[in-house]
């Protein structure tokens, strides 16, 4: 199935195009499935007496489904914004699809999840689900939600390269936040590294170094740039959700 030569669109697709997503791909959705479980909870409406400790009966019980992880919460919107990246890559380039619409959809579905990424694992997410940190909503708002959420409609509408400033902003307030108010190197190396190995991958992606190649071309260099970053984005996440509590406590930057 991935052997095919062209894209829908008429694009030349080089031998391994894809193939380093599709592996990692392979490897990363089964781990984050095992920490994923499907959970269905019997709710019924109560109301509860204020001159007494009984609960009683409102209306009828109802049932719900919702996805557990075990994954700690301030990283596990990053990590399955990564596995979303590399599914929508996967499918981008090893599947022949036939329709140049369904790979336009495909591919910006692939470039949202890259955004996704950079909303979900580079400041917000992380410093609201602690309770020890009581970001502002403007701050919020300021440095994540609308560079971003403003890249993302961006891209859909067709803008170009431009639309990843969104994730110099968000990653730019991570670095300033974290890597500067931790008393530990080791994050702020996980920053500086990511930051290399993203900003290597969207150079290779905007300037087209070296051109597209029969086998193997200047976009097969930004998917391992970008994957090695995604490795260290994970281990930084992880990494992060350590520190949350600890730096947010007394923080007067908030």
């Amino acid at each position: 199935m991935p052997f095919h030569k062209v894209y829908a669109d008429g694009s030349p697709r080089p031998f391994f195009r894809g193939w380093l997503h599709g592996i990692a791909t392979l490897v990363a959705i089964p781990l984050l499935l095992h920490h994923t479980t499907l959970m269905e909870f019997a709710s019924t409406k109560v109301a509860s007496s204020s001159e007494s400790a009984e609960s009683f009966m409102i209306g009828p019980s109802s049932s719900f489904t919702i996805l557990s992880s075990t994954l700690p919460a301030p990283a596990a919107p990053g990590l399955y914004a990564i596995g979303m990246t590399l599914i929508f890559s996967s499918l981008v380039h090893l599947v022949p699809w036939r329709s140049a619409r369904v790979l336009e959809v495909l591919v910006r579905c692939d470039k949202t999840g890259i955004l996704a990424i950079c909303g979900t694992s580079f400041y917000g997410p992380q410093l609201l689900v602690s309770g020890a940190c009581k970001v502002s909503t403007t701050i919020a708002w300021g440095t994540v939600v609308l560079p971003v959420g403003l890249a993302i409609a961006g891209m859909w509408i067709g803008l170009g390269p431009i639309v990843f400033v969104g994730c110099a902003i968000a990653f730019g307030q991570t670095l300033w936040f974290y890597g500067f108010h931790v008393d530990d190197s080791t994050f702020f190396w996980h920053s500086l590294a990511c930051a290399v190995l993203y900003g290597s991958g969207l150079a290779l992606y905007v300037l087209q170094l070296g051109g597209s190649k029969r086998y193997w071309g200047y976009h097969e260099w930004m998917h391992l740039f970008v994957t090695l970053g995604f490795l260290v984005n994970a281990r930084g996440l992880l990494l992060m959700s350590q520190y949350t509590d600890e730096i947010c406590t007394g923080n007067d930057l908030l």
